[in-house]
């Protein structure tokens, strides 16, 4: 067992002569890239451990304003007091409540195992904070030294053999145990630094910092869980110091920012996926997008930088994956996977997250996006009414902040209309004013119905099965006010369901199976778009129907057709199921008010109070309406018994759905509009007079109307749909005038070579646009054929013009 060493306790001057060494990130650090040994203590070295010091502690800008962060510094203190009442060490924990021996499965135990070692790291952060009631305390000193200690000779050693969860062998307990060491590094003898690296070792596959440890054997790792085990061995490398270490480690973060085209990562559409069949840029995205934030400053101007050309990457995706998923500071749900059944992690804790990460890399940026960025966060922060994010333990997220709030910074608006994700099933839409957003969350043979595991999100299963996500200014806190709490998770708004009972994870853990369907797609027309689903639902109900979303600049229309199931289930569409808060609001139906749930007959429009209006487009129908009162914990979706997960929320919802029937008799399907923000007078009138005119909805083709000149169809067989005839499979919108059709086609199989597109009455012979090169045109009668190459698009949007 080690015994800790006691040297001098580091006080603040201690840390000004620290900070000295702390050089512009400009400046190189040596004057030679060359792979050479890194000598213990060197300047370079120990102003790299500095940087790192800084990242973790803020402890300079805290002595620059030291009132500013007052009130961060007092709750960090609590929470190490907390800790510090809970040192108990055993055989088989440190703290009392993270005992690796109970639970109920080795992945639980393995997570308490690593959160020992992240309790360590707060100790030594608040040790080291300046300003903090335990800085250079030697009572917290000692209980972090002998934790570390603890921990080694009891469980995290070269002769343990991992259990239970990988990530917290090679990322959860290896990130928090380096960072120890680099705060720490000057109370650590160099046997003790040596062993614990060593320990790190044991757990890297091949001490390859590209390796992750996998229950069949050792394996590639990719994504942000490349970019965390990289952190890891670089904050080790510096740590011991190992330059060839450290060098491998900063090579292998490359893979992390190309554009893949399966697999996880970034595509070039926007989509990120991690767990290979998991849209997820709200939760892991953001842990890579933010670890190569801080990897850059920390390395930038020394011979350890980042030289590869394509790290430019990680400027594009901050606009084309992340930005769009943000609506007024919260990151969407619809991107943040299982994280959504955590207590401790709610949507707009995400959205402080991309804000953070977004302001350090705007330090590096070039003047122009640096200014957009800045622009984007401030109104990120000051849109939401429910930002919290200045109530921060971060000494560095509060600087951040704080210096972007106090500048002149401008506030840049969202971008309007639609984005498409294809490579993840995902549709974002903004509408014209940019009062409200839609996401639409879909599956397909890519990606699954859900994450969910043994311990979390094991009841979210029908979340991808086209579940609508409305966003509305004003309501900011909608799905953060417990709704993953209280909401009724087996039938979510959007989504087609067979009511029959399912089990826990019917379709496997971590995103193990993805649906047989034919394929799921879309496509965007300048503020319009649409999105189409094949829906084969989980479970062996043996649930399938057509779905489709049409976004407009004031509403969205949803169409389903073909639906039937095998089982004796009833089956339902959710038209809406609203958080509506601690208090019931007026719910409408053909102008009536509507309390507890009934069915009302012949209905033709609906309006809910602070939300907006519905409209039935297929004649009146039997709507089932109500509002009532909703009651759960979060322990119904998680198995965290963290402080609060117990506790009974109670939140009202208003609830619009519409039945198919059970069993054999299912069937039929539905059409409707939702205005968001519209009163109920707008509502009447839009039931009177549709803005939307649904051209088809059947199993050949879903289309509609709109605007006087537009047709948005998707194809799910060759058939016609008003002015449009396509020879297979296809999403296409067109807005068609007299001399001009403006249109964009895209193949949602992601696998056509060509597409045969005829429109009709179209007097027209050019083509023009980004993508004219891929079409063909030849006149036919009246109108035009055109064939569209599609080849390697990958479902992505083609758009074109065509004029006399």
């Amino acid at each position: 067992m080690f015994t800790p060493t006691r040297r001098t306790v580091l006080q603040l001057g201690g840390f000004a002569v620290a900070s000295a060494l702390l050089i512009d990130a400009g400046r190189p650090l040596t004057a030679a890239a060359s792979l050479r040994p890194l000598a213990v203590g060197s300047a370079e070295v120990e102003a790299l451990r500095t940087r790192w010091v800084e990242t973790l502690t803020g402890r300079s800008i805290i002595t620059g304003s030291p009132a500013t962060f007052a009130s961060a510094i007092a709750r960090q203190d609590r929470g190490t007091d907390a800790l510090l009442a809970k040192v108990s060490p055993t055989a088989t924990r440190y703290f009392s409540d993270q005992d690796w021996s109970i639970g109920a499965t080795d992945i639980a135990k393995s997570n308490a195992m690593r959160m020992n070692y992240s309790g360590i790291q707060t100790l030594a952060v608040s040790w080291s904070t300046p300003g903090s009631k335990h800085e250079g305390s030697p009572a917290v000193l000692d209980a972090a030294l002998r934790g570390l200690a603890h921990m080694h000779e009891r469980i995290y050693n070269p002769g343990t053999s991992w259990w239970g969860n990988w990530w917290s062998w090679n990322i959860g307990a290896a990130q928090p145990l380096a960072n120890t060491m680099a705060l720490l590094h000057v109370e650590l003898d160099q046997a003790e630094i040596d062993a614990y690296c060593a320990a790190i070792d044991h757990f890297l596959p091949q001490r390859d910092p590209r390796m992750q440890l996998h229950p069949t054997g050792p394996k590639e790792s990719d994504g942000a869980n490349r970019v965390d085990i990289c952190q890891a061995i670089i904050v080790r490398a510096i740590a011991q110091p190992d330059a060839e270490l450290l060098h491998a480690s900063v090579a292998a973060l490359s893979d992390t920012w190309q554009y893949i085209t399966e697999g996880n990562g970034f595509f070039r559409d926007g989509s990120f996926v991690q767990h290979s069949t998991i849209g997820y840029t709200g939760t892991y995205g953001l842990v890579l997008l933010g670890g190569l934030a801080k990897l850059f400053a920390l390395l930038a101007g020394t011979a350890f930088d980042v030289a590869d050309p394509s790290r430019a990457n990680v400027t594009g995706v901050v606009e084309a994956s992340f930005a769009p998923l943000m609506f007024r500071g919260q990151m969407m749900d619809a991107v943040r996977g299982r994280a959504v059944a955590r207590y401790a992690e709610r949507s707009i804790t995400n959205g402080n997250d991309l804000i953070e990460h977004t302001l350090r890399l705007a330090q590096s940026a070039d003047a122009v996006t640096a200014a957009r960025w800045r622009g984007l966060c401030r109104q990120w922060i000051e849109g939401n009414s429910a930002a919290n994010i200045t109530s921060t333990n971060s000494i560095v997220r509060l600087s951040l902040v704080t210096e972007l709030l106090d500048s002149d910074t401008a506030a840049v608006p969202d971008p309007t209309g639609p984005r498409l994700f294809p490579a993840m099933d995902r549709l974002v839409h903004r509408s014209a004013d940019g009062s409200w957003a839609l996401a639409v969350a879909m599956c397909s043979n890519r990606i699954a119905w859900h994450e969910g595991t043994e311990a979390e999100n094991f009841e979210g299963v029908k979340t991808s099965q086209g579940m609508t996500y409305l966003y509305l200014r004003g309501d900011e806190d909608h799905f953060d006010d417990e709704f993953w709490s209280t909401s009724d998770l087996t039938a979510p708004p959007g989504t087609t369901v067979d009511l029959t009972p399912l089990p826990r994870n019917p379709e496997g853990e971590w995103g193990e199976r993805t649906p047989s369907n034919e394929w799921t797609g879309g496509v965007v027309f300048e503020d319009t778009a649409l999105s189409a689903m094949h829906l084969v639902a989980p479970g062996g109900t043996g649930l399938v129907a057509r779905k489709a979303w049409f976004t407009l600049p004031d509403a969205y229309v949803a169409l389903g057709a073909g639906i039937s199931t095998a089982s004796e289930g009833e089956v339902r569409t959710t038209i809406e199921h609203r958080n509506l808060g601690t208090s019931a609001r007026r719910l409408l139906v053909d102008g009536a008010p509507v309390a507890a749930q009934q069915t009302v007959s012949g209905a033709r429009w609906a309006h809910l109070d602070g939300v907006g209006g519905y409209v039935l487009l297929d004649g009146p129908a039997d709507l089932i309406a109500g509002v009532d009162e909703r009651a759960g914990t979060w322990r119904l979706n998680s198995t965290n018994a963290a402080a609060g997960t117990d506790v009974l929320q109670r939140r009202w919802y208003g609830t619009l759905s519409l039945s198919h029937g059970a069993g054999a008799a299912a069937g039929g399907g539905y059409a409707y509009a939702v205005h968001p923000g519209a009163d109920a007078d707008a509502t009447a009138a839009a039931a009177r007079s549709p803005r939307a005119r649904v051209l088809r909805n059947d199993e050949v083709a879903q289309a509609i109307h709109h605007s006087g000149h537009v047709t948005a169809a998707a194809f799910w067989a060759a058939g016609t749909a008003g002015a449009l005839t396509a020879d297979r499979a296809a999403c296409v919108i067109a807005r068609i005038t007299p001399g001009m059709v403006r249109m964009s086609v895209s193949d949602p199989t992601q696998a056509a070579a060509t597409l045969v597109v005829d429109v009709a009455d179209a007097d027209v012979s050019r083509v023009k646009g980004a993508h004219a090169a891929r079409v063909g045109l030849a006149r036919r009668g009246a109108g035009v054929r055109l064939t569209i190459d599609t080849s390697g698009t990958a479902g992505t949007t083609l758009q074109f013009s065509l004029h006399r």
